[in-house]
């Protein structure tokens, strides 16, 4: 991924992530996979994007991601929480639920922002049921 201003908001970091879900609403996980920068620690893949994603629900028959969704017993939760350079580049984090099949999930999408001489790094970091 090119890097981001260091100067971005967290609005425009979330547009960023919503630019990311548009992606997986398409099914194109290899362009999504490069849309961002990766925790190595946690081996993504495009395939392993899709399969976390598939795997979401096994009572559904062809769960996908959308950009938008209707509210259930859950909320959509997007935050951006920013901290102090630790000195090792890390800015902070943003938390994302992804909708599935037009429905708010409790399926979230964790990020690490990471500093560079270039710019901000978005990082996947987990996708995970919370």
């Amino acid at each position: 991924m090119k890097p981001l201003p260091l100067h971005i908001s967290d609005n425009q970091l979330l547009d960023f992530i919503d630019e990311w879900v548009s992606l997986l609403e398409r099914e194109d996980y290899e362009a999504a996979y490069h849309h961002t920068d990766h925790n190595q620690a946690m081996h993504w893949t495009a395939e392993l994007i899709r399969e976390v994603i598939k795997a979401y629900d096994e009572m559904l028959s062809d769960q996908k991601v959308t950009l938008k969704g209707i509210a259930t017993d859950i909320t959509q939760h997007k935050e951006v929480n920013r901290s102090a350079n630790s000195g090792k580049g890390y800015l902070g984090e943003i938390w994302y639920d992804l909708n599935i099949n037009g429905k708010v999930s409790d399926l979230t999408v964790t990020f690490d922002l990471r500093q560079t001489e270039e710019g901000i790094l978005v990082c996947l970091n987990d996708i995970h049921v919370m």
